[in-house]
């Protein structure tokens, strides 16, 4: 069976992977390799318009969502391999270790049908690994910019600034029907427990279960920057009084102009351009959202088992350390 390594060397950390030894990792684990270099978003078209058995995809959670949301369509099973910061993706799915260890278990991979969100509204339609979402957290990625390339100090700079803004998105929000409107200060829809730099902002979401979990903070009180920052990142959001937790198979919502994140894109488009000074209702895109009629209904649902994931076999198991008592068992007895 053919299986084409999809990885580009000129992103970040692509020098720590030997290009020759994963395509021997490849062809040790029974498939006959295929490397489709990819350095742009074209590349990453055509390599995947030719590609035929096991798409072996090396990289962070950008080169993996790429990857996926052109298999849409496609059946043809993937394999994902992290190497990056977050790599939430991986981590949902319980994949970390050596690259070239994770593909030489895939000898004999575990196969598991992995759920993806779509969203549709005024630009098409977009999917999601992770998570989409409008509020702070969409402000935060506007404020932070991405393309800028990763800082933490930068990221918390806009944690702190977004959070410090008092204002809240009126929404009118539906889940399976059922209207859960209010004044939110976040909603996010999520298909793994976290989104962006390990936010745990649904530690019991699973993207295998053909559910989204979805997440509102309210705005009616406020639990403050400090609480907010350490119950994401230890995963204990939903125990805060501001926070509701449910799950969904579709939500609707009314789309006003404010900004949405699509895992780490921003609806609209121009949203991810740097715009320089803000406006003065900083969570709304000046001009454009001006040009808008209000109003325009978002639908975001899940399309269970979009995706067939071939999983590195489990390592195996290593034996206990012996104790030292069993140590002193084992030394030979002294002929003296």
């Amino acid at each position: 069976m053919q299986a084409t390594l999809i990885f580009n060397r000129s992103a970040g950390g692509g020098d720590d992977l030997d290009i020759h030894a994963a395509l021997d990792a490849i062809r040790d684990a029974g498939y006959e390799p295929v490397y489709r270099p990819t350095r742009s978003e074209d590349d990453l078209d055509a390599a995947l318009a030719h590609s035929e058995g096991l798409i072996v995809a090396v990289g962070g959670d950008g080169t993996i969502r790429g990857v996926i949301t052109r298999l849409v369509h496609k059946k043809l099973p993937l394999a994902v391999i992290p190497m990056g910061t977050a790599n939430n993706v991986g981590a949902a799915l319980g994949i970390q270790g050596d690259p070239l260890e994770l593909i030489s278990r895939l000898a004999d991979p575990v196969h598991v049908n992995y759920d993806l969100g779509r969203i549709q509204g005024p630009w098409g339609i977009d999917y999601f690994l992770e998570g989409a979402g409008f509020g702070f957290f969409a402000d935060v990625l506007h404020s932070y910019q991405p393309k800028k390339g990763k800082s933490i100090l930068r990221g918390l700079e806009a944690f702190r600034d977004t959070l410090a803004k008092e204002y809240a998105i009126s929404g009118r929000l539906w889940l399976d029907g059922q209207e859960y409107s209010g004044n939110y200060l976040l909603v996010e829809m999520l298909n793994t427990t976290a989104v962006g730099p390990r936010l745990k902002f649904a530690p019991g979401a699973d993207p295998t279960d053909g559910l989204l979990d979805v997440v509102r903070i309210h705005k009616d009180t406020r639990e403050g920057f400090l609480a907010y920052m350490v119950s994401m990142f230890n995963g204990g959001l939903e125990t805060l009084d501001t926070v509701s937790v449910d799950r969904a198979k579709e939500i609707k919502f009314l789309w006003t102009g404010f900004i949405i994140h699509i895992d780490a894109e921003l609806w609209p488009p121009e949203a991810m351009e740097d715009r320089g000074a803000a406006p003065e209702d900083d969570h709304k895109i000046s001009p454009f959202w001006l040009q808008i009629p209000e109003e325009q209904p978002i639908t975001v649902d899940v399309l269970p088992s979009a995706i067939e994931l071939w999983l590195p076999e489990p390592a195996p198991e290593r034996p206990p350390a012996a104790a030292p008592q069993d140590l002193q068992q084992a030394q030979p007895e002294n002929s003296d």
